[in-house]
């Protein structure tokens, strides 16, 4: 059922920018991580819990919203969604991917913490589970193929939801991340009646995008990625080049804004670095911030001073920023 809920007020902090890459500064609550994948799944699953969503403005939240998933079954989004009246043309919308490896976690908590960065700046978030894997029991490539539905889903529902669908985001982080760019890179062929799948903008946080380099690079990510894939890069080759954005990047993909912390022992710095190039080399638009911290980053808990350049970074996308807030 509907609820009333009232988000936190995005309040930006200055990031300072250089050549081709975007450094943050360290803030000041910045500590180590555990480089291990059950110690980083330990904290994001408390930093996930759901938070009161406070101090300026008023949402309403839908939660546990059916939708069909191409292998027949039902996974569940919730939606959050501004309370007053939309701008001519509907709300933009952001299709918001949980982390946990591609087998943990779920919708509630990342939900919950993009909604109240991006509903008071006049977004809707729409935030759904999709398929976890688990040992002896890989998903790839039903987890893209829920995040499509997820996003048609949104276009099927635009009246109702009062969005504009063709402003629609894909934002993730982590494994949330890579099927937030894989939404952009390799969207896939219309859903039941025509619906589009196709976003128009992409956010990804600490995501991997080349899964065999991953797989070399980290251990733990890579263990992950087996699960996740159903074997290592020499017993499921194309698998893992199916899941890797980089492979899929072409001219014409939409805007990305990537984020990674320097420290990430978890899915390395490099993975965004090498995406960016590639996006670069196609002609795509993409921008790159580096921030101090490891893997879970906990935007927009942590990280509140990118919550301006991700608002404008959108209002550019959409080239008409006088309808967006960025207060």
């Amino acid at each position: 059922m509907w609820q009333t809920r009232r988000p936190r007020e995005a309040r930006p902090r200055a990031v300072s920018s250089g050549s081709g890459e975007i450094h943050a500064r360290r803030p000041r609550a910045f500590r180590p991580v555990d480089p291990t994948i059950d110690g980083l799944e330990r904290r994001t699953l408390l930093s996930a819990m759901p938070r009161p969503l406070i101090d300026s403005g008023r949402m309403v939240e839908r939660a546990n919203v059916p939708y069909a998933t191409p292998s027949g079954t039902f996974e569940r989004l919730n939606v959050y969604s501004p309370a007053g009246q939309p701008p001519p043309g509907g709300w933009p919308v952001i299709v918001a991917i949980h982390g946990g490896g591609w087998r943990r976690l779920n919708k509630t908590g990342y939900g919950d913490r993009i909604a109240s960065a991006f509903v008071p700046n006049g977004y809707v978030v729409v935030a759904p589970n999709y398929v976890l894997s688990a040992p002896g029991r890989p998903t790839w490539p039903s987890n893209l193929g829920d995040v499509r539905a997820a996003v048609g889903w949104v276009q099927s529902n635009s009246g109702a939801l009062r969005i504009n669908p063709g402003r629609v985001v894909a934002m993730g982080e982590s494994a949330g991340g890579n099927l937030a760019e894989l939404l952009g890179t390799d969207p896939g062929p219309p859903g039941p009646g025509g619906v589009s799948t196709q976003v128009q903008a992409v956010i990804a946080f600490s995501a991997p995008a080349d899964l065999p380099a991953l797989y070399a690079q980290s251990p733990w990510a890579g263990r992950a990625a087996a699960q996740f894939l159903g074997g290592t890069p020499r017993q499921v080759p194309l698998q893992f080049a199916a899941a890797s954005p980089i492979d899929h990047v072409a001219p014409g993909d939409p805007p990305m804004l990537l984020v990674h912390g320097l420290q990430d022992p978890l899915v390395p710095v490099d993975q965004s670095r090498s995406m960016a190039g590639a996006l670069r080399a196609a002609g795509v638009p993409v921008q790159l911030f580096l921030v101090p911290g490891g893997h879970n980053l906990d935007f927009p808990v942590g990280q509140r001073n990118l919550i301006r350049p991700l608002l404008e970074f959108l209002s550019s996308t959409w080239n008409d920023e006088g309808t967006l807030s960025t207060a």
